[in-house]
């Protein structure tokens, strides 16, 4: 029957330990601080999310929406005013 010693790190080991601990440590808070970035998130989905043909051109769709914008403002101003319906 053989005797199991317990043996106590020496010094460089210890230094080894501290320094995988601290790079598991320092990972751990980049991903928290990753979910933690909503505006990151927020344009990392949205750029997800938009086709290619608006990313690489998007002044068609600027204008669309701005139309839009502009329709709206104006019939909210006719119906306000009483000038239409």
């Amino acid at each position: 029957m053989t005797r199991e010693t317990s043996r106590t790190p020496g010094p460089d080991e210890l230094r080894l330990q501290a320094a995988r601990k601290r790079e598991e440590l320092g990972e751990t808070i980049d991903q928290l601080m990753a979910r933690t970035d909503v505006k990151a998130r927020a344009a990392r989905l949205v750029h997800d999310k938009t086709p290619e043909q608006v990313r690489s051109n998007p002044k068609p769709f600027i204008a669309a929406v701005a139309t839009v914008v502009v329709a709206g403002i104006v019939l909210w101003q006719l119906r306000r005013s009483g000038k239409w319906g």
